[in-house]
C-alpha cells in the first residue's frame, strides 16, 4: 500500500470522526418529538449521517482499489466485500451496510425520510462507524 492510500484513508477517517462528534453531541437531546423542532439543526444531523455513510463507501472503496479487487456494482457491495477480504466481520459488514439504503434515501427520495431511522441511527448507531474505522485501522497496521 502507498503513502497516497494511507492518507487518503486518514483523511476520510478523520472527516468521519469530525461528523461522529457532531452526531454525539446533538444524540443525547434529540427525540422523535423534538426533532423537527429545529430545522436547521434537523437538516444537520440529517446530512451529519449521510456524509458519515458516504465516509464509510469511500473508505471501502479506497481499500477495494489498494487491493486491486474488482470493484462491485453498489455502494452496499462495496461495504460487504469488504467482508469477503476478512476486514470486517460478515454480521458487522452487512449491518453497516444497512445504512446505505437508508443514505440513498436521504440524496435520492429525500420525501420519504423515515425520522425513526435517524433517531435509531443517532441513538444506537452511531458506535457502528467507530467500529468500522477500528476494523479500517488494524488492516491499516497490519498492511501498512
Amino acid at each position: 500500500m502507498t503513502r497516497n492510500i494511507l492518507d487518503t484513508i486518514n483523511v476520510k477517517v478523520k472527516e468521519l470522526q469530525k461528523n461522529l462528534i457532531l452526531l454525539k453531541s446533538v444524540s443525547m437531546n434529540i427525540t422523535e418529538e423534538n426533532l423537527k423542532e429545529d430545522m436547521i439543526r434537523y437538516w444537520g444531523i440529517e446530512r451529519g449521517i449521510q456524509i458519515s455513510i458516504e465516509c464509510v463507501i469511500d473508505i471501502s472503496n479506497i481499500i477495494i482499489s489498494a487491493l486491486n479487487m474488482e470493484k462491485p456494482d453498489t455502494y452496499r457491495e462495496c461495504i460487504l466485500s469488504l467482508a469477503d477480504e476478512y476486514i470486517l466481520p460478515k454480521k458487522f459488514a452487512k449491518d453497516i451496510a444497512n445504512m446505505v439504503s437508508f443514505r440513498n434515501i436521504l440524496v435520492h427520495d429525500y420525501m420519504r425520510i423515515d425520522e425513526k431511522i435517524m433517531i435509531d441511527i443517532i441513538k444506537n448507531h452511531l458506535n457502528d462507524f467507530i467500529k468500522f474505522m477500528n476494523y479500517v485501522d488494524k488492516w491499516v497496521k497490519s498492511n501498512f
